[in-house]
């Protein structure tokens, strides 16, 4: 009877596993489009960050450097000249026309001798009149604030320019005249273009309203009769089609800085996308069609797996075997178990060579990699290093904040010195073994000392100091560590904070010595 209901167990499950099938099927088309539509929302995002950005460094170029330009020129008129029909440019203009890197001109129009003073100087004809330029309608408009005109062609060159310009009154309050400073669309271009980069993508300034294209960069990317309304803030998959346009209204300008995000932006997320679908699905179906051919064998290498694992526990703890792409089907909890047993021993030999209280290695490990690098005669640097007055802070504040001293200061030389290079191997005692030439050395110490000085303390206001000392191997062979003992003792002696180093062979005759204060 329970061989009957086996039998029939198996017909039922193998419907069930390829109902299964499809509802993973569908819900991984559901996660791709998901996962796709995020995609889209971060290189949007990115997008409307950089639109902000460059906005910043719009506004800086047109209106910050323009109106420091304008008001060092307001400085320098001589309006009492002005008002007698005198010219308003001055030496001063020159030196006010470099503060624009860009080539341009910079204009005084009187409305008194109806003149107009240039910097650089500009030959008008005679039948030049001023009432006939375009800029000459601010003279008409209320307030005094400055005025943004533009874009317009320029006189003579018909290239388009903007201009901002200056009101200018006397003491009394009447009208001397309009200061101008000029503006190529040149260097607005040049700053889009720098600020797009290489990024295959659209941006340009357009007259707010009207959608009237001003200047761009990459306009071969843009789709004629794009729409000047605001986009929807919903991002859905219309972008594969239309695209995607951000639009930014600038301060101070009637203009909108746009980015537009062609289709083939988002063609390459598409791709992505259908490739984490497709992958999956035919590896799932080839498991299907396969998974009853190889249960044995998968069952079978699992049971290896589980010998190989309790095998490597003794000859390699530190080497975990596991299947290359897929979790164990049977042995699963057995290899948990195997690696909590790992994890027991590894642990227990970890923490046989560091130092409990502060994290860094141990007197154990440095005697173990010390007697290593002697064993395979590895060049080394020795360094013995002594928190100066260390009993102090423990009678003073007790061991509870030495303890915390001796952490901070084990931070700090694992992070100058490396983690794999430092021991507490004393009290308040650490040691380093350092592969570096004297003179990084010597530069690394400096660092260290100083770093170490600025560290600041809440408990008190005195500084922590350090002394160090240094032999080299294998100039100092067999007494290594006694000779950066005494060079350590020699730095204590010279006052702390400081250190010395043993000489080399190649060092001139003496102790290299730093001191640190």
């Amino acid at each position: 009877m329970a061989g009957e209901i086996i039998k029939q167990r198996y017909y039922f499950l193998t419907p069930l596993s390829f109902l299964l099938g499809i509802l993973v099927l569908v819900a991984t088309l559901l996660l791709a489009v998901a996962s796709y539509l995020r995609s889209i929302d971060k290189t949007v995002a990115g997008y409307g960050h950089m639109i902000s950005s460059i906005e910043a460094a719009l506004l800086h170029e047109l209106v910050l450097a323009n109106r420091r330009q304008l008001a060092v020129l307001e400085a320098s008129l001589d309006k009492a000249a002005i008002a007698r029909g005198e010219p308003a440019d001055n030496p001063l203009w020159a030196i006010a026309h470099q503060i624009k890197r860009d080539s341009h001109y910079i204009h005084f129009y009187s409305v008194r001798s109806d003149r107009i003073s240039s910097y650089p100087r500009l030959d008008l004809p005679a039948a030049y009149r001023a009432d006939q330029r375009p800029w000459y309608k601010v003279l008409s408009m209320p307030g005094d604030e400055l005025v943004w005109f533009g874009p317009y062609a320029e006189f003579g060159t018909q290239q388009r320019i903007l201009t901002l310009i200056k009101r200018v009154r006397d003491s009394d309050g009447s009208l001397l005249g309009l200061l101008m400073v000029d503006m190529s669309f040149n260097s607005i271009q040049q700053a889009l273009r720098r600020a797009m980069g290489e990024n295959q993508a659209t941006i340009y300034l357009s007259q707010r309203g009207s959608g009237r294209l001003v200047v761009g960069h990459n306009l071969a990317l843009l789709p004629s009769g794009l729409s000047t309304r605001p986009e929807p803030d919903g991002i859905g998959l219309d972008v594969i089609r239309q695209g995607r346009q951000l639009r930014l209204e600038l301060a101070d300008i009637d203009w909108d800085l746009n980015i537009y995000l062609p289709p083939a932006l988002f063609h390459d997320n598409l791709y992505e996308a259908l490739l984490l679908v497709v992958l999956p699905l035919s590896l799932m179906l080839a498991t299907w069609f396969c998974s009853i051919h190889f249960l044995v064998r998968i069952f079978r290498q699992e049971q290896a797996l589980v010998a190989g694992s309790l095998d490597g526990i003794v000859r390699d703890p530190l080497k975990v075997r596991r299947p290359a792409r897929r979790k164990p089907w049977f042995v699963h909890g057995s290899l948990g178990e195997i690696d909590m047993v790992r994890a027991s021993l590894l642990e227990g030999q970890d923490a046989l060579l560091h130092d409990p209280l502060t994290g860094i290695m141990n007197r154990r490990a440095f005697d173990q990699h010390r007697l290593r690098l002697e064993q395979e005669q590895v060049p080394h640097w020795l360094v013995l290093l002594d928190l100066d007055c260390f009993k102090q802070i423990n009678d003073n504040w007790g061991h509870g904040v030495g303890d915390s001293v001796l952490c901070r200061v084990a931070n700090t030389l694992a992070a100058e010195l490396g983690e794999g290079r430092v021991y507490r191997i004393g009290g308040d005692e650490f040691a380093a073994l350092l592969p570096w030439e004297q003179g990084e050395l010597a530069q690394r110490l400096t660092t260290l000392l100083a770093r170490v000085r600025a560290l600041q303390w809440r408990e008190f206001e005195e500084s922590i100091t350090l002394s160090a000392g240094g032999a080299h191997y294998p100039q100092e062979q067999g007494t290594l560590f006694e000779c950066a003992d005494e060079q350590l003792y020699r730095s204590k002696r010279q006052g702390r904070d400081c250190w010395h180093l043993s000489p080399t062979q190649s060092a001139p005759k003496g102790e290299v010595v730093t001191v640190s204060v």
